[in-house]
């Protein structure tokens, strides 16, 4: 069971209650090429922190996204804490011109910038064969690969984004307390399930 905290509870109502607000004023059908969407990830309810995440239409089937991701983890696999933060810039193609009540499917591109912090206090298990050696590793890193997904835009402008991206990032200047921690870069996995608002 997710267990959220009371200002995120709070949030996530407030988003909530400007949806349903926003949808439910009458409003002439623009183009979405004429619109800004602002989206969160839905996703990020797990790590603890909120998402933002703002696109525009460059012409009717390219779009530009920036999106700023934070979170943050206690107890995770093969860390005690783990928190990251960063940007993003995204551009999507579309496979077809951006339209209202269809599934809008699209491929993109994308770089950024993430910073991370893991930290992990060693063990060892009882027999003294396996452990898990210690980790306080610090460091920013510059990331980029390539997206796909679908987006929907209802007729009262709410658009739900789903979207899975792979790519890679490559530290820089990271600090290390432990010299054996020698790691150059991570595989980047993204998983977005972002429900926003074409304003």
């Amino acid at each position: 069971m997710l267990n959220l905290m009371p200002y995120q509870k709070i949030l996530g109502l407030l988003i909530l209650g400007l949806i349903v607000l926003l949808s439910s004023q009458a409003q002439s059908t623009r183009p979405l090429t004429k619109r800004v969407m602002v989206k969160t990830n839905l996703l990020n309810a797990f790590f603890k922190r909120p998402t933002l995440s703002i696109e525009k239409a460059l012409t009717s089937t390219v779009t530009l996204e920036g999106s700023f991701v934070q979170g943050t983890f206690e107890n995770f696999i093969l860390a005690d804490h783990y928190d990251f933060n960063g940007f993003l810039l995204r551009t999507k193609k579309y496979f077809t011109e951006l339209q209202y009540r269809e599934v809008n499917r699209y491929a993109g591109v994308y770089l950024g910038t993430l910073k991370r912090n893991i930290v992990n206090q060693g063990t060892v298990n009882n027999t003294g064969f396996f452990g898990i050696s210690s980790r306080d590793f610090h460091a920013n890193s510059i990331r980029g690969g390539g997206s796909v997904g679908f987006a929907y835009f209802t007729k009262s402008n709410i658009v739900i984004d789903v979207q899975g991206s792979l790519g890679y990032g490559r530290y820089i200047h990271p600090k290390r307390l432990n010299p054996y921690d020698d790691a150059k870069g991570y595989i980047d996995v993204q998983v977005w399930l972002s429900v926003g608002y074409c304003f």
